[in-house]
């Protein structure tokens, strides 16, 4: 969709808001689907409007920007949930934040039939089942950014994150576990436009999750396998293994990783995240850490809008490189709809060589649920 038209949809959907909200005289507000099986019909909306100031200081000679400081909308979700009579479901989530091009990004676009059984089936471009930080929404996180760790496997590598293609889940017949399948693209985000290219890639990849539900804690662990990765080039494979506790307004989530990059070797790392409820306020201190045997940790893809940096490459060289992150932030949920967090992280990345950058600085939100 171009800018042409993302202007329009966006003035149409200001314009129903505000008819809305000012026709104080309209008892009631009739809304007609096209299709006589559609039973229900839900909107809603995510805003987040965030700062971030980080700088960079090391002895890496390839710093490109020194610093970062601005405000921008980190995501603008408009969402759309349809029910059919016939047990058909749909869902659309579109992103008028996206970094990468000005037309209208797709976060979320799927149709889906839940059987009798409790089994759910679906088709179409979402989030595969891995990592638990990952699959979890960021109206839910406690931390302005997931973790280095998390941000590695998701969007340095490409390899987890959302795909399109078939997921199934449900519950084995123990009713103690819950399971989760997905056979998608290999190729992390390739939907409709399949990479410009219908042959681009005819590769694919699976994605499995076992995990235990309780009112106290959950347990799980992932799997996945991409037959051809986009950025290694090859196959690849990688595990998670993680546990969160809630209760009595105490939080708590530990996340282990484990990737076999094929050439690029071996990629290890943790999360551990805690936090309490104390009325609207809810602090939090989360330590992340992560190390690869022969893969160049990019700085600015897990440290999100970091400054430009190549800390691991030196000369044409790369080896073992490791990035430790620790991050302190204070949260106040102003109601339900509405919250504010506020977060320090302090970010350290060295290679064998001795070839060091650090990252620190200061992010704040505003996130708004409609």
């Amino acid at each position: 969709m171009n800018i042409k038209y993302t202007n329009i949809y966006l003035a149409i959907s200001l314009l129903f808001v505000t008819s809305v909200a000012f026709a104080n005289d309209i008892e009631s507000l009739a809304v007609k689907a096209k299709g006589k099986e559609t039973i229900e019909l839900r909107f809603n909306g995510r805003m987040q409007l965030q700062y971030d100031g980080l700088s960079l200081t090391g002895t890496n000679p390839a710093t490109l920007e020194p610093s970062t400081s601005h405000f921008y909308f980190r995501r603008l979700f408009l969402g759309t949930n349809a029910k059919l009579s016939n047990g058909i479901f749909a869902e659309t989530v579109l992103d008028f934040a996206g970094d990468d091009s000005p037309e209208l990004n797709f976060d979320k676009a799927i149709l889906g039939y839940k059987f009798s059984n409790g089994i759910k089936g679906v088709l179409g471009f979402q989030k595969v089942p891995f990592g638990y930080e990952e699959t979890t929404s960021s109206s839910k996180l406690q931390t302005i950014e997931r973790s280095a760790v998390n941000r590695f496997f998701a969007d340095d590598i490409d390899f987890s994150s959302r795909h399109t293609g078939i997921f199934v889940s449900g519950k084995l017949e123990s009713g103690i576990l819950d399971y989760s399948l997905a056979l998608v693209n290999a190729y992390q985000g390739e939907g409709s436009r399949l990479g410009d290219e219908s042959s681009t890639s005819n590769e694919l990849a699976y994605f499995a999750r076992l995990q235990h539900k309780g009112e106290i804690f959950t347990l799980g662990y992932d799997y996945g396998s991409a037959a051809n990765n986009e950025v290694i080039g090859e196959e690849i494979s990688a595990s998670t293994a993680y546990l969160n506790y809630n209760m009595d307004d105490i939080n708590f989530l530990g996340e282990y990783f484990e990737g076999d990059l094929g050439a690029s070797g071996e990629a290890t790392g943790y999360s551990i995240r805690a936090s309490s409820r104390m009325g609207k306020w809810e602090p939090v201190l989360r330590y992340s850490s992560l190390e690869t045997d022969n893969f160049n940790i990019d700085t600015d893809e897990l440290i999100r809008r970091a400054p430009l940096v190549d800390p691991i490459s030196v000369g044409g060289l790369s080896g073992v490189g490791e990035i430790n992150s620790k991050y302190a932030g204070l949260n106040y949920y102003y109601s339900k709809a509405v919250t504010f967090l506020a977060g320090y992280e302090q970010v350290e990345v060295e290679n064998e060589l001795g070839v060091t950058s650090e990252v620190d600085g200061l992010r704040a939100r505003v996130q708004i649920l409609w």
